[in-house]
């Protein structure tokens, strides 16, 4: 399992929001770039990436940050927030991006990415589920839908080509107040594909959790920079379960 540090942008700074609130911001780095090395410096292997103002407004506003980002780590970079349209996909895989993130498009505009899995490839599209009490949230978590996560991601599977999904509990999204587990262990086993976790992470013990109900990823934001969770030591953790574990892939 990979630990994610999120780097959130919004008006070119790197800031974390209380449940998806837009009144509720706290800035963190004036320049997201120094926010990216830090975590790169503590072992992170990948970078979640956010438009805060994309994925509200529905265009990215942030790009010229973004590829700054991009361009500055060499790990792959996963990114959301604004994309709307398979043009929106290919331009940001144009500038490095590894993996593009849908949310609002997978229900407003399910073509698009069904175009984009087409296009790029499986391996290149992540659907991004966002949900309160299990009901998905979109435009920024501004919208309430009327759509189960688990039958979006299946409809995104199974009639999308969709093979990579991001599971947040937007309730707990920056509260350190830890997972939904029993959520998370119902999308996780109703799926059975990759899924990271994001919503309420705040300790090593959380993370540690999240890979024994069989979490693909980690997605750490708030935590790690107040420092509730050390990002290097939970790194460090995983690595040494993933080495011990007796079912790990071998090369």
């Amino acid at each position: 399992m990979e630990v994610i540090p999120a780097i959130d942008i919004r008006g070119g700074r790197c800031a974390r929001l209380f449940k998806g609130d837009y009144e509720q911001e706290t800035v963190f780095d004036d320049d997201p770039v120094d926010a990216a090395l830090r975590w790169l410096d503590m072992g992170a292997q990948r970078l979640h990436v956010i438009d805060l103002d994309g994925a509200k407004d529905g265009k990215r506003v942030n790009a010229e940050t973004v590829r700054r980002v991009v361009n500055s780590v060499d790990v792959p970079v996963q990114m959301g927030g604004g994309i709307r349209t398979s043009e929106d996909a290919e331009t940001v895989t144009q500038i490095g991006v590894d993996m593009v993130i849908f949310g609002t498009a997978a229900v407003e505009n399910p073509d698009a990415v069904q175009a984009s899995v087409e296009a790029l490839g499986s391996d290149r599209i992540c659907v991004s589920v966002d949900a309160k009490d299990g009901v998905v949230r979109t435009r920024g978590w501004l919208t309430e839908t009327s759509l189960q996560a688990l039958d979006l991601m299946h409809e995104m599977s199974q009639n999308r080509g969709v093979r990579n999904f991001i599971y947040t509990d937007t309730a707990r999204d920056g509260t350190l107040s830890h997972p939904n587990f029993d959520a998370v262990g119902q999308v996780v086993s109703g799926i059975k594909l990759p899924v990271m976790v994001a919503g309420g992470i705040a300790t090593v013990e959380d993370v540690v959790k999240l890979r024994e109900i069989g979490a693909y990823g980690a997605i750490t934001g708030m935590a790690i920079y107040t420092g509730s969770l050390d990002l290097a030591e939970a790194i460090r953790t995983i690595s040494d379960l993933d080495h011990e574990s007796p079912d790990r892939k071998t090369t």
